[in-house]
């Protein structure tokens, strides 16, 4: 048998992509590696991806190789093998719901990108869903008819938050608003302070089960820079952990992904669990496919899950996201 080493050059390409690889692990290995700059923060929203590295050096070192040399592509693999723990809390069971479960509430969430969304397009998925709880983050003056629309009122009568002004550019205009509606009388029990956006504690009935809502959008890495996005994330944590002793569910556009420091320190606080469960990224929508998941539903150990769906509409920049839960 022929055996032949991987060309010197094809080794240099290959270890820059291991390196790569290996770099992502450490991010969501370390989670504290991220607060080093914001760079690495953004970076660790695709530590995911890191998989990706680790399969390109595989295939440049067996493809450059002939028999035993290809055994230095083992290094690749075995790299390729550890990175995918990372996909293993996507589809965690522990909290899925029993197949059949009827779910106790149904939400819909979307950030609607400045007022931008396509306010007809999202009333169709609501009219179809028909959910008790819709969560709706960079609320503006634009986006203010649902509130007052006959149609809207008559499914969701109830609602409380926040109204941001109105914004005509696609970057950077008012996020601030956050508004909560639902089929069911609600009750606002207090606001973080100290944040751009909105963050709301709401008391919620459903399916004949109370519960505090967190209505959740703390800034991102992008606009607040490391310190803004790790103080709010700071903030956040400790509004939801004034909520902790009973049910919990936190919705919204969390500006981080689940492999987060700041998604970290929030559950190691209150004990919450993912609710979007399954590989279903939903930013950016506008531009390309969606790759990261930054909009979540965490849920106390009262939740299981039974039915994660995402969905598309025009002029925003997220996927809507519909959630339905069971609370015992």
């Amino acid at each position: 048998m022929i055996s032949r080493r991987p060309h010197p050059f094809a080794m240099v390409v290959a270890t820059i992509f291991m390196l790569a690889g290996a770099a992502l692990w450490a991010l969501d290995a370390f989670p504290t590696l991220q607060a080093i700059s914001r760079q690495t923060a953004l970076v660790s929203s695709f530590t995911p991806y890191g998989i990706v590295a680790w399969v390109i050096a595989a295939l440049i070192l067996l493809l450059a190789a002939r028999g035993t040399g290809r055994l230095v592509s083992l290094v690749a693999f075995a790299g390729m093998f550890i990175h995918a723990g990372i996909f293993l809390p996507y589809f965690e069971t522990s909290y899925q719901a029993p197949t059949g479960a009827p779910p106790t509430v149904k939400m819909i969430m979307l950030n609607l990108h400045y007022g931008h969304g396509d306010l007809d397009q999202l009333w169709a998925q609501v009219k179809a869903e028909k959910p008790d709880l819709v969560v709706l983050t960079e609320f503006t003056e634009q986006s203010s008819t649902v509130l007052t629309d006959p149609q809207w009122q008559a499914l969701l009568p109830y609602h409380l938050g926040t109204t941001g002004r109105s914004s005509n550019r696609d970057q950077f205009g008012d996020s601030s608003g956050t508004q909560v509606l639902s089929r069911t009388p609600i009750t606002l029990l207090g606001r973080a302070s100290g944040t751009e956006n909105a963050n709301l504690a709401i008391q919620v009935t459903s399916g004949g089960h109370e519960f505090t809502l967190i209505a959740a959008h703390p800034i991102n890495a992008v606009r607040g820079g490391l310190d803004g996005w790790l103080n709010e994330g700071a903030i956040l944590a400790d509004f939801v952990a004034t909520q902790s002793g009973h049910p919990l569910v936190v919705a919204g556009d969390l500006n981080s992904v689940p492999e987060h420091l700041t998604i970290h320190n929030l559950v190691a606080r209150t004990g919450l669990h993912q609710a979007t469960q399954g590989w279903q990224p939903s930013y950016p929508a506008d531009r390309m496919v969606p790759l990261i998941t930054i909009d979540q539903v965490l849920a106390s150990s009262q939740f299981s899950t039974v039915r994660v769906a995402r969905f598309r509409v025009a002029n925003t920049d997220h996927l809507g996201s519909v959630v339905e839960l069971a609370q015992s």
